[in-house]
C-alpha cells in the first residue's frame, strides 16, 4: 500500500505538470530518471532526460494532453538509455483504447522490434456524432460519423512529440496501424506527407476508407510501405466496395480492396506488369504482385517494387472466411483464423523497415 504522503505528494506533482502532458493518477510507478550522456542520432528526447510519466505494475500509463488521452505500454525490460521503437494503434468505431489493444495484442510480452522491446501507444478517437448522428461515440477523422472539425493528424503529431520528450524512442522506428475505423485513419495518415514522413511503415487492418480516409489526391511524397489484412466475409466494410451504406447514404462509400491496394502499388512506383507477366501470374493482376498462401485460407499479394527500394513494398493479405475483424487464433475480435497477424506479419514487415 503506498502511504498517505506518497499519494499527496503524487497528486501534487501530476497537478504541477502542464495541461497538455498530465499524468493518470492511478499510475504507481516512476520510470527510472536516468539520462544518458551520448544517445544515438535516432534517439528522442526523452532518452536524455528523465521521464516525468508514471507507470503502474503492468507497464501502464493513461496519459491526457489537453483534452485527449492515451494509453501507453512499455515492455518490462524497457531501458531508459536504449531507443525503443513506437507502434502506434488507433481502434474502431465504438471501441476505445484498451479494446484496442486486447486485440491487436502489441503489448504482449516478448515481443521486439529491432530486438528490443516494443513502446505501444493507443490513443482514444474524440466522440462524435454516431452513424446516426444522434450519438455519443469515439470515432477518428476520415470517417462520416467521426467528430466535426477535430484534427486528428495534428493530435497525432503532438502524441508523437510526447512520447518522444517523455520515452526512450528510436524515431526511425515509429510505426502506424489500425482496426476499422482506425484503420481508415491509418491510411489518412500514410496519404498525409507530415505523418507519411513521421511513421516508417503502415498497418491498416479491416480498414473502412470512407473518401476522407481514403483521398483521391493521396499524396504522401514518399513510397509508403504498406500491409493489409481484410476478409472476404466482412459485410461492414465489403471486399468488392460499395457504393452506399444500406440506407442509401453515398457518404459511406469504400473502395474495391484489390483495387486500393492496387493504387498505393502504382503510387509508390511499382511497375506495371507485362502481357508476358499476366500470363504466367494472373490475368486479374493490375500491377506486378508476387502471389502466396502464407496461412490458411490466406492469399498474399506482394508487390515486388524494385529491389533497391524495399520502401515501396505492399503487402496485402486476403483471407476468405474472416468477417470485419483483426486477424487471431484467439477470437478476441470475433473471427478466428489460423494465424496471428501482429506476431507473424505485422512485427516482421515493421522490423524490415525504417525511416533515414
Amino acid at each position: 500500500m503506498l502511504s498517505l504522503l506518497f499519494l499527496t505528494m503524487l497528486s501534487m506533482t501530476a497537478n504541477a505538470l502542464p495541461p497538455q502532458v498530465r499524468v493518470d493518477s492511478e499510475a504507481d510507478s516512476v520510470s527510472p530518471d536516468l539520462a544518458p550522456s551520448n544517445a544515438p542520432e535516432n534517439a528522442t528526447a526523452g532518452c536524455t532526460q528523465p521521464s516525468i510519466w508514471l507507470f503502474d505494475d503492468t507497464h501502464h500509463a493513461n496519459i491526457t494532453m489537453g483534452d485527449r488521452s492515451f494509453l501507453v505500454h512499455i515492455p518490462a525490460n524497457y531501458d531508459p538509455l536504449t531507443p525503443h521503437a513506437l507502434v502506434v494503434s488507433f481502434h474502431g468505431f465504438r471501441t476505445n483504447a484498451r479494446k484496442q489493444e486486447e486485440i491487436s495484442g502489441f503489448s504482449e510480452k516478448g515481443l521486439t522490434l529491432n530486438g528490443k522491446g516494443i513502446v505501444a501507444v493507443y490513443p482514444d478517437g474524440q466522440y462524435g456524432p454516431g452513424k446516426n448522428g444522434k450519438k455519443h461515440i469515439r470515432a477518428w477523422q476520415g470517417a462520416p460519423y467521426s467528430a466535426p472539425g477535430v484534427d486528428d493528424i495534428a493530435f497525432t503529431q503532438q502524441m508523437v512529440q510526447q512520447l518522444s520528450d517523455n520515452l526512450c524512442l528510436d524515431s526511425n522506428r515509429f510505426y502506424a496501424s489500425g482496426k476499422s475505423n482506425g484503420g481508415g485513419f491509418t491510411n489518412l495518415l500514410a496519404c498525409t506527407p507530415a505523418t507519411a514522413s513521421l511513421f516508417a511503415a503502415f498497418a491498416p487492418v479491416s480498414a473502412a476508407l470512407y473518401a476522407g480516409a481514403n483521398p483521391t489526391d493521396c499524396n504522401p511524397g514518399r513510397p509508403v510501405p504498406i500491409i493489409n489484412f481484410h476478409g472476404l466475409a466482412d459485410k461492414i466494410v465489403p471486399f468488392g466496395g460499395q457504393d452506399a451504406d444500406h440506407r442509401g447514404r453515398t457518404e459511406y462509400a469504400t473502395p474495391n480492396i484489390s483495387e486500393y491496394r492496387e493504387a498505393w502499388a502504382n503510387r509508390n512506383g511499382c511497375a506495371s506488369i507485362t502481357a508476358q507477366q499476366a500470363a504466367a501470374a494472373d490475368h486479374k493482376l493490375g500491377y506486378n504482385a508476387v502471389i502466396s498462401h502464407p496461412h490458411t485460407h490466406t492469399t498474399l499479394k506482394e508487390s515486388p517494387c524494385s529491389a533497391n527500394d524495399s520502401q515501396a513494398v505492399v503487402n496485402g493479405f486476403t483471407v476468405k472466411e474472416l468477417g470485419h475483424s483483426w486477424p487471431s487464433t484467439l477470437g478476441l475480435d470475433g473471427g478466428v483464423t489460423t494465424f496471428n497477424a501482429t506476431t507473424a506479419n505485422i512485427l516482421p514487415f515493421f522490423d524490415a523497415h525504417t525511416l533515414g
